[in-house]
């Protein structure tokens, strides 16, 4: 897939793919090439309005980075309705409906959006069936729910559950899930069960049981009073309906008229459908935002998960990351695209459920992701960062790295805190670090890579053992790049040490890693700064660090060495010795030094990897760039200045962070 050939005010290069883009994933390459002719990027500053409430309608709007907040004015008073992140579109509905827009959108940072103009909006929708169908889906509940009498519609989410397990698993799947989700938003929740009753798995502990399940055929959804007999009030604050309907003509709209229903008095929905998908309650999917798939960890005897994936895409026309696999009790099958493992209830349950709390705080939108980028020992700033962020209780719930990132971030989740972190680092000093990280029964015939590696493995293994990567207390993604396929290797499961060994293999200096029939090195070749690693995963907010230093910083550094040399050179010139013997032979040594087999290596690395970097850091929603120009790529024995200059750059942009947390 190509880039946008646009981008009236963007750099040369700074182009998108739409395969970035989950509204258009599961397009042909004739729809994309169709709707890259017919879109157009648009660069918003922090502030600006997209377009204000009661305006007529007049372009689709797609978000590829930044955020934007929707509200309205009421009351004499502004409220916020929903912030919107990259991925997320908005503008469709007053356009379908022919109304006036509802409320106002604003930048609440710098943004880039795609813009579909009306007429070429509503001409696609005949041209793009798959998008189409899309868009009506999700019509039906978007902006739908009355705050309270006299106010405008807010957004309410919908998420069904088709279960691949027991009743009672999937039962409690959704139980927890509700009770996570009013403890995680403090909103109204309601779970929708369309199990036949006698079948359900209901827990023996879920009491009291409603006397009657809702007959959707014998009940009047304009009165709320007919439904009060059949809802239950659980006791962590949420709504059970269990609901009977027939395979009647009627019952698709029926279930459709009780959704648009509650969608007025609820912020979640959470929906169980029935035991297969010729079941009449999957007709509640043309109103539904997203579908967990929980399945069973082992594949033998299970339905074809492509099949129905490939059902869902074509019938409701939900994306890839819209059905979303969860695998209850081990490990996935080799076929399946995972969104996440979830351990048994029973027998991990902490485990359990801190994955479920992941998995709410997904659904929640408030879910905070931290992207540690490659640097070498310019990432021991990568300790500042996280420093700041303990102190101050930012909350991180999940990361993602590359080559030294990778490391920290590893560390991090494995529970290492920042002044464990930089304990560790202070532990190698000029005299024991190459002992520690190399030493002399390391090196390698350079066919290979100067090092072999083992020894940084023993030091990764002396602190984190046999952990694996799936068995972190908090989720971490570690990149490496694969040098058979060139392509990026998410490490999500297995050993975490084999994992951050692959993601520092920096080419020429390690020795790859073999790995399933492939060749790994360093992940920051292709992805120094994996964002897009979290936001394939729904991470709605993103603070990135980067650590590489930029050609502007290198000219800095240069002149501040020049000026160094030439006060040296002004204190020491009165003597005639060091005048005429010290001096060149420092300079040669020093002009030997910075030309060494290392130094190409790295400095040409990260030459690149700025770039690809710089591009990355556009998609975060907050850019911490700790910068030290006194630095040097391998001065791992001189922690201090790099942990101080993260620990600085974080505070500067601390009340930032604050802000993208609470919204």
């Amino acid at each position: 897939m190509g880039l946008f050939p646009f981008g009236q005010k963007r750099e040369a290069g700074k182009g998108y793919s739409f395969a970035e883009i989950p509204l258009f994933s599961n397009l042909s390459q004739a729809e994309v090439r169709l709707l890259e002719k017919k879109f157009r990027l648009v660069e918003y500053k922090r502030g600006d309005l997209v377009y204000e409430e009661g305006k007529p309608a007049d372009a689709f709007y797609v978000i590829v980075s930044g955020r934007f907040r929707v509200f309205q004015h009421g009351r004499g008073e502004e409220k916020t309705l929903v912030y919107l992140y990259r991925g997320d579109y908005f503008g469709e509905s007053s356009l379908l409906t022919g109304q006036a827009h509802s409320a106002s959108v604003e930048a609440r940072s710098d943004g880039v959006l795609l813009r579909l103009d009306k007429e070429d909006f509503l001409k696609t929708l005949s041209e793009v069936p798959a998008l189409s169908l899309h868009l009506s889906r999700t019509l039906g509940h978007r902006l739908t729910k009355v705050e309270d009498p006299g106010r405008k519609k807010q957004e309410v989410k919908v998420a069904a559950l088709y279960g691949l397990v027991s009743p009672a698993e999937s039962f409690q799947f959704l139980l927890d899930l509700a009770t996570n989700l009013v403890r995680e938003t403090k909103t109204r929740v309601i779970f929708i069960d369309f199990y036949p009753r006698s079948q359900s798995g209901m827990s023996e502990d879920f009491q009291p049981r409603p006397s009657t399940s809702l007959h959707l055929g014998k009940t009047d959804l304009n009165r709320e009073s007919d439904l009060k007999p059949s809802l239950l009030d659980c006791a962590s604050g949420f709504q059970y309906l269990p609901v009977e309907v027939n395979g009647s003509e009627e019952a698709e709209k029926r279930i459709s008229a009780l959704l648009t229903f509650l969608s007025y008095r609820y912020d979640f929905i959470l929906i169980r459908l029935g035991r297969q998908m010729e079941d009449v309650s999957f007709k509640a999917l043309m109103q539904s935002d997203l579908i967990y798939l929980l399945i069973g960890a082992k594949p033998e005897g299970f339905p074809n998960l492509h099949s129905i994936t490939e059902r869902l895409e074509k019938n409701f026309g939900f994306t890839a990351s819209e059905i979303k696999v969860i695998v209850l009790g081990g490990s996935p099958p080799a076929f399946t695209k995972v969104f996440q493992i979830l351990p048994s209830r029973s027998e991990h349950p902490d485990r359990y459920h801190s994955v479920a709390r992941f998995i709410t705080k997904e659904l929640a939108g408030t879910l905070v992701g931290l992207v540690l980028g490659s640097g070498a020992a310019y990432g021991l700033s990568h300790i500042g960062v996280l420093r700041v962020l303990e102190k101050e209780n930012i909350p991180i719930d999940i990361l993602s790295g590359s080559s030294m990132g990778a490391l920290v971030a590893g560390f991090y989740g494995a529970g290492f805190r920042s002044a464990d972190l930089e304990k560790m680092a202070k532990s190698l000093d000029r005299s024991n670090a190459f002992f520690k990280l190399v030493g002399f029964g390391d090196l390698s015939l350079a066919h290979h890579g100067f090092l072999h590696g083992r020894q940084v493995t023993r030091f990764m293994e002396s602190y984190l053992g046999d952990t694996a990567i799936q068995d972190l207390q908090i989720p971490v993604k570690i990149v490496a790049t694969s040098l058979t396929r060139s392509q990026q290797v998410i490490f999500e499961n297995g050993s975490v040490v084999d994992a951050l060994r692959a993601s520092i293999s920096i080419p020429g200096i390690f020795r790859p890693v073999r790995w399933k029939e492939e060749l790994l090195i360093d992940g920051g070749i292709l992805n120094p700064l994996p964002v897009d690693v979290l936001t394939r995963l729904g991470v709605k907010k993103i603070i990135a660090v980067n650590v590489l230093i930029g050609p502007e910083d290198r000219v800095h550094k240069s002149k501040v060495r020049a000026e160094r040399r030439r006060k040296l050179f002004a204190v020491k010139a009165k003597n005639a010795l060091w005048r005429r013997f010290v001096a060149p032979i420092a300079d040669r040594f020093r002009r030997h030094f910075e030309d060494n087999i290392f130094n190409v290596i790295m400095n040409t690395i990260q030459f690149m990897e700025y770039e690809i970097a710089e591009v990355a850091g556009h998609e975060a929603d907050v850019l911490i760039r700790p910068t030290v120009h006194e630095g040097h790529w391998a001065e791992f024995y001189k922690p201090e200045k790099f942990i101080r200059a993260g620990e600085e750059k974080t505070l500067e942009q601390l009340d930032e962070i604050k802000r993208l947390i609470a919204e």
